[in-house]
């Protein structure tokens, strides 16, 4: 495109060539000692031309162009195309190792940083889903997930029933779980009376005190009572 800026008028008709490759026609609407600009707001940095013929020659290279990449990429979508029903295909898929990250880094990336390819995962035999109710046992060293927060702990040691959040499964095979509870649950069971009697396992022999529980609504409704006490006035 040559340089024609001294020679360009006010009002002078421009073509310019859109990223689309259609031709626009507009005028000239204003001149500066070393810039023009258009009546559509486009300045002289656009691509135009003062005729229509070279306007219409450079959208057809253009378009030429674009039709020349898309052929290749046409080209390249038929051979996926077909290579998606060979067998060899269809073998590499299976055989190649899993691309695993860490799911339970809630930041992308660090889960991207630390991708991992393992050819074999092992899975869990079953596991809880989420919405399902666990029972667990929380004695005296059960933590909290907030080393400052005060939660509902009714007795030293007792059976809570805590509601399964959500369920993830690690890169080594491990089932990991996130509860409703605000306790750090270590050990629990898709029963009552299993985690009752584990914790019953846990007194003198030949005692049979009755083993606290704890509902997850109980627990739900006290937590808050000392989230609204502990809210300053």
């Amino acid at each position: 495109m040559a340089d024609r800026r001294n020679a360009v008028t006010l009002g002078q008709e421009v073509f310019i060539l859109s990223p689309t490759g259609e031709i626009v026609r507009t005028m000239v609407g204003k001149l500066e000692q070393n810039s023009y600009t258009f009546l559509n707001g486009d300045d002289e940095r656009c691509p135009h031309w003062f005729s229509f013929q070279e306007a219409a020659s450079a959208a057809t290279d253009r378009i030429t162009t674009r039709i020349d990449r898309l052929q290749q990429e046409i080209r390249g979508l038929k051979e996926r195309r077909r290579q998606l029903g060979t067998e060899k295909y269809k073998s590499g898929v299976r055989n190649a190792p899993y691309r695993v990250v860490e799911l339970r880094d809630r930041e992308a990336f660090k889960r991207r940083s630390r991708t991992r390819n393992l050819k074999y995962i092992h899975l869990p035999g079953s596991h809880l889903s989420p919405g399902e109710m666990a029972f667990a046992v929380i004695t005296p060293s059960t933590e909290t997930r907030w080393s400052d927060a005060v939660v509902y702990r009714p007795h030293k040691h007792f059976v809570l029933e805590t509601e399964v959040k959500s369920v993830c499964l690690s890169p080594d095979g491990q089932v990991h779980y996130v509860f409703s509870t605000p306790f750090v649950v270590e050990e629990f069971f898709p029963s009552r009376e299993e985690a009752t009697a584990r914790l019953r396992s846990f007194s003198e022999p030949g005692t049979e005190e009755p083993v606290p529980f704890v509902s997850s609504k109980q627990e739900e409704d006290e937590n808050k009572k000392l989230l609204d006490d502990d809210v300053p006035f």
